[in-house]
């Protein structure tokens, strides 16, 4: 019988291992994409744009790497201004108009009072700016112009008076790569499920691919759990 002291695999799909802040933002598919000389490149001259206009914005559909993307700019961004505010905002879809007014509140509170830290010419950093109301978008906007702080947000569509420095999408080439890079220490046979998986499926520029990873997550568990099974009777 097999030591049940025996490390389990790791699920190469967990969230410890694909979170933003964790992988780097991949701006190109294949040997390229995970080029590092061509990654900074590409955050060079992001940041370029950005410092040449007061509100930035990063602009994707919901997965595509927003998050990833500004994580991996943060180190550049916290160099480049006397100082630099981030947050994320999320919610979750299901809860009522209530609990999403409270909770909208509740973020504008603590943007504003992370923007009243910031030194003139600073950077507050909104992952989610879609996640405030228009109201409180407005008088964040107003108070940083005012105040002489430097935005940058990201957000599923563009917004009048904001400058697009980045856009992010994916497609089938970005997801295998990606994929690869996640599968790069599991057995082959992991590799090919997961593989024929995202074939089968209809991903294109707009895929959400964090939700993709959490099916291919569950694939690869139920995958490890049958072959421990079968280790098991083999062994009887």
């Amino acid at each position: 019988m097999t030591d049940r002291f025996t490390p389990q695999p790791t699920n190469p799909f967990a969230t410890s291992r694909t979170s933003p802040g964790v992988v780097p933002y991949r701006f190109a598919p294949g040997r390229r994409g995970g080029n590092p000389q061509a990654a900074n490149m590409h955050l060079e001259t992001l940041l370029a744009a950005l410092k040449e206009c007061r509100r930035g914005l990063i602009v994707g559909p919901h997965g595509t790497g927003k998050t990833t993307l500004v994580h991996s700019l943060l180190p550049k961004l916290q160099r480049a201004y006397p100082m630099v505010s981030f947050n994320h905002l999320s919610s979750d879809p299901s809860d009522g108009w209530f609990k999403r007014f409270i909770a909208r509140l509740k973020h504008y509170r603590k943007i504003r009072g992370e923007m009243l830290r910031l030194p003139g010419d600073g950077l507050l950093v909104v992952d989610g700016w879609e996640q405030l109301s228009r109201y409180s978008r407005y008088r964040l906007a107003r108070s940083a112009f005012l105040r002489n702080i430097n935005l940058l947000a990201t957000a599923h569509r563009r917004i009048t008076g904001w400058t697009v420095v980045a856009e992010t999408s994916t497609s089938p080439e970005m997801i295998q790569s990606l994929a690869g890079d996640l599968l790069a220490e599991t057995p082959h046979e992991i590799k090919k499920l997961v593989a024929d998986q995202i074939k089968s499926r209809r991903v294109s520029e707009r895929t959400n691919v964090r939700e993709l990873w959490f099916d291919m997550y569950d694939v690869v568990a139920k995958a490890q759990t049958e072959s421990r099974r079968d280790k098991s009777f083999g062994e009887l």
